[in-house]
């Protein structure tokens, strides 16, 4: 029985092959998404999970409150993590991980530059499941001066050899002994690295500190514990010797800083929560956005849903003709039942060719889709238990909601009626697919003013002051390898003529790494303007080759010896301090910084506001000390010659700095780099608006055909009483018209209301543009009747006599 319903439906999608084919592809598109989408959360939400202990594995976040603001770090102090596992007898292993960055490193006399370089405790492979595949995971990283490579690493310098045992330099300073191999880390982890040397060759005071977060602390419960139990002993530790720590440090009592509101915890983080639920400051790398993968799922779901709206539109329009079919049927002995079960096995069977259709999508345009998320995803991912079910059963359950409505419908016609050739009022009344259209491009609109919104407001940024000129900045990447030649380095550059100014510092505004230093106005530590501010150490041509402007005061300048013990503070610190009002003499005052150094810095100046980090920010205060750094070299250049100047740049550096990888990058690449998830955002928003755009036209296609179809004798008697082709596209596309419009009426507000809560996270940011909404609407509205036009031009031009004659 089972076989003739099959023989049967493949029979009908032959006979019907136009519209069998429009729901293939509908609903291949709408499978595909949910496929892609699926493999995209299924991927994030995978994310540390590797690990053997990631349910008991929890990283440490330093939680400190000054006058009512909150600072929170990724990192902690150096002996936290030891000091738990001293304390508190439910933690059964800690490590600590320090971030060097980036390194040089040596072999036989060739130097390459390897980032993400870490240093760690010895119980590294302890805490985190990554397989060693030389050395003893006991031993690797416990005496100092030890090293071990990523397996990929390992293979650059030493092909197949085995590495351990071989000395390497690192920095052209430093020797370590190679101890051990490791798995290179899978890509769902929170941190990768390629090199870990061991802790213990660290010898610098922030270790003992508990106060200075440096260190990235993580703590694996026993089976038993109770973390809330846990936590609830912080305050103890702290006691011992956080409170201890900053009284020395101070030289006075806790009780002194009572106006100021002072806590210091930390917060257990469980490792599995990092990814999607951390933005802390000082995070080891950019990590995920859980609200993202609500947004995306969502939208997979509404595109499925659209694509099976074309499966019930198309087929409830279709009921018409196709109910002298089921009139016949029932005549000669068929029950409603077995009429319901032809029906579904009919849309079941599309289904799963639009499955198959939709593996091949997947397989074509992964490659792409990857390139778009970032991602490594590889096809054999959907063999994975879970996708896999989830592959099967989004075809059966689409099927039989697709095709459900139509089935009862077509099945509960009257047979007399039908052939008689009256229908019921569901075949006849347009109402639902009316309704099922608008729901289509109420969706699609959406998309279309969200990715528009996303595109004004990265525009914005791209356009806005930033207090700096970003343009025409070229950067010396790790010009730290330099050292003491940094600023002979500088003064050979500027020789060029079209070299125009040369800076060397330790930060920049579009870089993330900064200093936070605790700092109060003319030197009182108690005092109520007490609070972590942004530390920038720069040299006197710093300002002048940022393009940044002082408002107030002077910049650093050679001609005063002085200026080495001097600050800069922007308008923000001003503010903050309350040296902001016209009368204020801010010249002259004093700011200090916090212990262990005690030191007053004489205001010089005030810098224009500039922004230093994300626009999803309000720019924070921030002081500018004049101080030796050579971390980082950036040259303002006359960009009409471009090549010739960074050829000059690279011959320099090959003679100050032989052996040593040469390499540089723009600001302007920097600062879009800190906006790369609002590009993906952007494009996977285009992307998926193109395809709710497709799906929904495919259906009005469709749509379209069966409307001009079911009005050939309508046509010819129009034509016939001299009805031109253009009232005929008028007469069939008015319809379709006024649903976009009554789509777009419906799609505004809800657009207006999710695009103004997605900007709510900028504290500089566009305003919804009405022409944003307007331009989608108008979109929309071109898309629907190019598509709607064909069909209505086409039965415009037909034959009266050919359309008189039609049944």
């Amino acid at each position: 029985m089972l076989r003739s319903y099959f023989k049967i439906a493949i029979r009908n999608i032959r006979k019907h092959a136009f519209y069998s084919l429009i729901n293939i592809i509908g609903l291949a598109v709408g499978i595909a998404c949910v496929l892609f989408i699926t493999l995209f959360v299924y991927d994030e939400l995978s994310y540390d999970k590797f690990n053997e202990k990631a349910n008991r594995t929890y990283r440490l976040i330093s939680d400190f409150t000054i006058r009512g603001n909150d600072f929170q770090s990724a990192a902690s102090g150096g002996p936290v993590g030891q000091g738990m596992m001293r304390e508190f007898p439910e933690i059964e292993q800690q490590t600590r991980v320090f971030s060097s960055g980036n390194a040089f490193i040596k072999y036989n006399n060739i130097s390459h530059k390897e980032e993400m370089v870490y240093f760690a405790d010895s119980t590294f492979f302890d805490v985190f499941s990554i397989e060693l595949i030389l050395g003893n995971k006991e031993s690797v990283l416990k005496a100092p001066k030890t090293i071990v490579l990523s397996k990929s690493t390992a293979k650059k310098y030493f092909g197949n050899e085995n590495p351990v045992g071989k000395i390497i330099r690192v920095d052209d300073r430093t020797d370590y002994g190679i101890s051990g191999v490791f798995k290179d880390f899978p890509d769902n982890s929170h941190f990768h690295a390629n090199i870990i040397a061991s802790l213990s060759s660290l010898n610098f005071s922030v270790t003992d500190l508990w106060t200075n977060a440096n260190f990235y602390a993580y703590i694996v419960l026993k089976k038993e514990a109770n973390p809330g139990e846990l936590v609830d002993k912080f305050p103890r530790l702290l006691q011992k010797y956080v409170k201890p720590e900053i009284e020395r440090l101070a030289g006075t009592t806790i009780g002194d800083f009572k106006e100021l509101n002072l806590k210091f915890n930390w917060i257990l983080q469980p490792l599995t929560d990092i990814h999607l639920y951390s933005n802390y400051k000082d995070e080891m790398e950019l990590n995920g956005d859980i609200s993202y993968i609500y947004i995306f799922s969502a939208i997979g779901i509404f595109i499925l849903l659209l694509a099976s709206v074309n499966f019930v539109n198309l087929a409830t329009a279709r009921s018409a003709l196709r109910a002298k079919e089921v009139g016949i049927k029932k005549v000669v002995g068929s029950s409603r039942k077995s009429l319901i079960i032809q029906f579904l096995t009919e849309s079941i069977l599309i289904s799963l060719i639009a499955l198959a259709t939709a593996a091949l999508f997947v397989l074509l345009f992964l490659p792409y889709f990857n390139n778009l998320t970032g991602k490594s995803i590889e096809y054999r991912s959907i063999f994975n238990m879970a996708i896999f079910i989830s592959l099967l059963t989004i075809p059966i359950i689409t099927g039989l909601l697709a095709g459900l409505f139509p089935a009862f419908v077509l099945s509960a016609f009257n047979p007399a009626s039908i052939l008689k050739g009256n229908l019921s009022n569901a075949a006849k009344k347009g109402w639902l697919r009316s309704g099922l259209v608008v729901f289509q491009f109420t969706t699609s609109i959406i998309l279309i003013v969200s990715t528009l919104a996303v595109l004004n407001q990265l525009n914005f940024i791209q356009n806005k002051k930033l207090g700096f000129e970003k343009e025409q900045v070229l950067i010396i990447d790790d010009a730290y390898i330099l050292g003491d030649k940094t600023e002979t380095f500088k003064q050979k550059i500027l020789t060029d003529p079209n070299v125009l100014s040369g800076t060397v510092s330790g930060y920049l505004p579009v870089a993330s790494d900064r200093s936070r230093q605790g700092t109060a106005p003319d030197g009182d530590l108690t005092s109520n303007k007490f609070q972590p501010i942004q530390s920038f150490y720069i040299d006197v041509d710093y300002i002048k080759t940022m393009g940044m402007e002082i408002v107030k005061g002077r910049d650093f300048s050679k001609d005063f010896p002085t200026d080495s013990s001097a600050a800069i503070i922007n308008e923000a610190c001003a503010k903050t301090f309350g040296w902001d009002k016209p009368t204020e003499h801010t010249v002259g005052k004093y700011v200090s910084i916090s212990p262990p150094t005690m030191k007053k810095f004489p205001v010089i100046g005030i810098v224009k506001d500039f922004h230093f980090s994300s626009l999803k920010n309000n720019i924070e205060p921030v002081i500018l000390y004049l101080s030796r750094s050579n971390s980082l070299i950036s040259f303002r250049i006359n960009t009409k010659n471009v090549t010739g100047v960074i050829e000059n740049i690279k011959t320099t550096w090959e003679d100050m700095a032989p052996g040593q990888p040469f390499g540089y990058h723009f600001m302007n690449e920097s600062f879009n780099d800190m906006y790369s998830a609002e590009i993906k955002v952007s494009e996977i928003f285009g992307m998926f608006a193109m395809l709710a755009v497709f799906i929904g036209c495919l259906g009005l296609f469709g749509l379209s055909a069966f409307t001009a179809e079911r009005k050939t004798k309508e046509i010819g008697i129009r034509k016939v009483h001299g009805a031109t082709v253009k009232s005929v596209v008028i007469l069939l596309s008015k319809e379709f018209a006024k649903l976009i419009v009554l789509s777009f009426i419906i799609a505004a507000p809800i657009a207006y209301y999710l695009m103004n809560a997605w900007l709510e996270d900028y504290a500089y940011k566009t305003n919804l543009n009405i022409w944003t909404f307007v331009l989608s609407g108008l979109l929309a509205m071109l898309i629907a009747l190019i598509t709607v036009s064909y069909h209505a031009v086409k039965a415009g031009m037909s034959n009266p006599i050919k359309s008189l004659k039609y049944e």
